[in-house]
């Protein structure tokens, strides 16, 4: 194969894996069947030449263009015709012929060569560009004539390629509707603000470099490229003739050679003459949702081309630039900041801001910048929003610097036309015409004018030259009130409830037993009753405790009780009869029926289930440790043991609740603390208020609120003319407790000047009869005014809601009902009458109470010798 076929082959593959291009793919096969014939007939080797040339600009040339691949065809149709040389005696006519059509080539590819290294934007406003496209086709069209003539080819197949008119780009057409439209290129070309306009159609920005090829004819690019084509050729004559074309091309390729960039939109490495409109495909967003598809348009498969750039630009979105603007503006170590204006919107649209400063970083902790760099950010840089941020070194300064003089326009960026709500950054001019520093200007919707802010700059140094001017200052700014606020006193109803029990425990009930069962009760356990310890219901409390049955029968005459049954009782204080408790276990080692000797005792280990009412049983509350029950008023629980003539004996044991764990009081942190006592249920509902800390200015239960937050209450209230504004924060916790909060709005001063507090009982409660309405104060927060005014104090609607009538608690801590005198024992066989018909013996009144005191006395005598024999027998040797 020869060399030349060698070097078109690599052409040949590149173009068919990467375009397709059936026009550079003709070309191809033209010189490979004609690149023998370079080396025959040296003279007609500078035409492959120009046409591989040719070849190698189209093949790297991303973006379409009609006008270039027609002329590449016309060009490749004038070569073809050579093959004829290989049939017929060339004379010194023929060589004159081929010598015009190498020329006619050279221009050909000097026109490619010049329009394809002009930028898209002068590219489609130089309107004499189609012009020189036509005159390159006529002389191509005129030396094919010429040659078919000389070389007697009879062919009119493929004449049409010569005949057609010049094609046009649709490109082109929307530029010579905007030219027309606008007065002409001429002025476009006076006017660089319309090259601007032109510009942003295409999303593509406005450089010097781009003005002054704007504003250089294309001849004289082509005078340019003719003249070194000219050259090289002329300089290698001698490898033309000599050593093929093989050598040529490839240092036609070493020339061609160009520098890789990668681009930072999509990440691949191209090269600027093969960099199209359309070479580059990416998202706007910059990650997917977790489906994978990206929120831009729900899609995987990129949904956005462009050509490639290599610097990070703000022209349109694309994903890997929020990256790298995130790590510059989020962190405080990559930009020094000279000035920054935000203006919050009310209205939940986005706050306008912006900032300029020096750069400092690309990241946080990365390498300084060796070069001073101004970085201007205007608005809210999101896929979804207008925004701004890009960096000027000194010579980007002065470039822009150049442009502004020219063109008089001064905008950096807007976000929006809107006068009421904007961001922008423009550029200030001094008396000399030069940039002197840049002007920010923020507006949201709910403000009545914007801030602006002037940071002078210095362009040779690319730094701050002086201080900020603050020209303008706009957002909700409130005024200082002219004499303190005095709230209202706060109002709580309902019960108060306690942290300790309501009394201590009676142990002081004695045993009520008959003569003819001489039985003595004592509760061992401690504290008598013990609820819920192990176990827990929803509709009952279980109490447990210890009882020890003493038989005080004398020694000497030995009498053995038999306990055969026991039963247990309950009542509250303050009722009047004992009710038959739910259950009574005896859990120990003991049980009964039990017999018991005289002077001998039996513990037993009991377990009573004291059944709740309808109400307290409805609430579902489980409790350990705690008699829910017994939390109103103390419980009594009567054990009564019968022997097998079901003579009894009975002892009380009582219970008083305990609360436990202590109730929720206000902390050294909180601002004001706001409560009420739930006295079914035993627990206290409140609100927690604390100050500032960190961007918080309040917090209630954990709802925090900040400047802004506050602000938008203001502007409801200026807006609603309601100066009570509720929060809306609270609700209704199960339906037990309500809470709410609401700001209290100084219209004068424009600020939020005290909070209101309401808690309350809910729906769930069977008397809601608990409520509490108190106020705070608003900390300072924001920027206030130097300006005072008097105060305008909120109107309040709300109030302290009606509540059901109130049904007043019979709170009893204890009653006389269990402390009557035991019974009157009664001789064996004395119940009632004496069957006789005896009447029995009545004794004195004073009689009878000292014969109880001496039988207590006895009672008390006879337990001590028990206590005294069973210590005794234990220490006896």
């Amino acid at each position: 194969m020869p060399p030349f076929v060698e070097v078109l082959g690599s052409f040949a593959t590149g173009v068919n894996d990467a375009w397709g291009n059936s026009s550079v793919q003709n070309a191809i096969q033209v010189l490979e069947q004609l690149s023998d014939l370079g080396r025959a007939l040296p003279f007609v080797a500078p035409a492959f030449v120009l046409l591989s040339l040719i070849i190698q600009v189209e093949k790297k040339a991303r973006d379409a263009d009609l006008k270039c691949t027609d002329l590449l065809n016309r060009v490749t149709f004038l070569v073809e015709q050579l093959e004829v040389l290989r049939r017929v005696d060339v004379t010194d006519s023929t060589r004159r012929v081929i010598e015009r059509m190498n020329d006619a080539i050279k221009d050909a590819a000097a026109l490619i060569q010049a329009y394809r290294k002009q930028s898209v934007i002068a590219r489609r406003l130089n309107m004499g560009n189609r012009d020189k496209f036509l005159t390159c086709a006529q002389a191509i069209s005129a030396c094919a004539n010429d040659l078919m003539m000389s070389l007697q080819i009879q062919q009119t197949g493929q004449l049409d390629i010569l005949a057609r008119s010049i094609p046009v780009d649709s490109e082109d057409e929307a530029a010579e509707s905007f030219v027309n439209r606008l007065g002409g290129a001429e002025k476009i070309k006076a006017d660089p603000s319309l090259i601007v306009q032109f510009a942003e159609q295409l999303h593509l920005k406005v450089d010097d470099d781009t003005i002054r090829q704007i504003n250089t004819s294309i001849s004289d690019l082509m005078g340019e490229t003719q003249n070194r084509l000219q050259h090289m050729l002329e300089e290698n004559a001698g490898i033309i003739a000599f050593h093929s074309i093989k050598e040529l091309v490839a240092q036609m390729n070493e020339a061609e050679k160009e520098q890789q960039f990668t681009c930072v939109q999509c990440g691949t490495r191209y090269r600027n003459s093969t960099n199209g409109a359309n070479s580059c495909t990416f998202h706007p967003a910059s990650y997917p949702s977790r489906d994978g598809n990206y929120p831009c348009c729900s899609s995987r498969i990129h949904c956005q081309s462009r050509s490639h750039r290599a610097k990070h630009h703000c022209d349109y979105p694309y994903g890997p630039f929020f990256k790298y603007s995130s790590n510059i503006i989020n962190y405080i170590d990559t930009v020094d900041k000279w000035v920054a204006v935000e203006d919050r919107s009310m209205s939940g649209k986005d706050n306008q801001k912006a900032f300029i400063g020096q750069l400092l970083r690309l990241a946080s902790r990365g390498d300084f910048l060796q070069e001073p760099t101004i970085i201007i950010s205007v608005g809210t840089v999101w896929h979804t929003s207008k925004y701004f941020l890009d960096t000027f070194t000194c010579e980007d300064l002065r470039q822009v610097n150049d442009f502004v003089r020219m063109s008089g326009n001064t905008t950096i960026f807007r976000t929006s036309s809107d006068e009421s709500d904007y961001s922008m950054a423009e550029w200030v001019i001094g008396p000399t015409g030069n940039i002197v520093g840049i002007r920010l200007s923020v507006k949201a919707d709910t403000s009545t004018g914007p801030s602006t802010k002037l940071c002078p700059i210095d362009l040779t140094h690319c730094s701050k030259s002086g201080e900020v001017v603050v020209e303008s200052e706009g957002g909700l700014r409130s005024f200082k009130p002219r004499s303190p606020y005095i709230l209202p006193e706060t109002v709580r109803l309902g019960r108060e409830l306690r942290e300790e029990p309501l009394r201590a425990t009676r142990t002081d009930f004695k045993t009520r037993t008959s003569h003819s069962l001489p039985l003595m009760l004592r509760v061992m356990s401690d504290p008598p009753l013990k609820a819920n310890p192990e176990f827990a219901r929803l509709d009952a409390d279980i109490f447990t405790g210890s009882i020890s049955i003493f038989n005080k029968s004398p020694a000497a005459s030995p009498n053995p009780m038999t306990i055969a049954s026991a039963s247990a009782y309950y009542r509250l204080v303050g009722e009047k009869e004992y009710a038959l408790a739910a259950e009574l276990h005896f859990t120990g080692d003991q049980q009964l029926p039990a017999t018991i000797d005289s002077r001998r005792s039996c513990v037993l280990d009991f377990k009573v289930v004291v059944p709740r009412s309808n109400e307290d049983a409805q609430l579902q509350i489980r409790w350990f440790n705690r008699a829910f029950v017994a939390r109103k008023r103390p419980i009594r629980i009567k054990l009564v043991f019968r022997d097998m003539e079901e003579e009894e004996c009975s002892l009380v044991v009582e219970h008083v609740f305990d609360p436990l764990w202590p109730l929720d009081r206000k902390k050294d942190e909180d601002l004001a603390f706001f409560h009420i006592d739930d006295s079914e249920r035993m627990e206290r509902r409140a609100v927690h208020v604390k100050g500032p800390e960190g961007n918080r200015v309040i917090s209630f239960n954990g709802h925090n609120f900040d400047v802004l937050h506050l602000q938008k209450s203001v502007f409801h209230a200026m807006k609603s003319g309601e100066s009570e504004v509720d929060l809306s924060i609270g609700g209704d916790q199960s339906g037990l407790w309500q809470w709410r909060v609401w700001a209290l709005i100084d219209l004068s001063c424009l600020r939020v000047y005290a909070f209101k507090v309401l808690v309350r009982q809910g729906e769930r409660s069977n008397n809601p009869a608990a409520v509490c309405l108190g106020y705070v104060l608003c900390p300072e927060y924001g920027e206030v005014r130097d300006e005072t005014r008097p105060i305008r104090y909120a109107t309040e609607k709300v109030e302290v809601p009606e509540l059901h009538e109130s049904i007043p608690e019979a709170i009893l801590t204890d009653d006389s009902f269990d402390d009557d005198a035991p019974d009157e024992p009664q001789p064996s066989g004395a119940r009632g009458s004496t069957g006789s018909g005896h009447m029995p013996i009545v004794l004195p009144d004073e009689l009878n109470i000292r014969l109880k005191s001496i039988d207590n006395n006895l009672s008390r005598i006879a337990t001590a010798l028990e206590l005294l024999v069973g210590h005794l027998s234990k220490t006896a040797p």
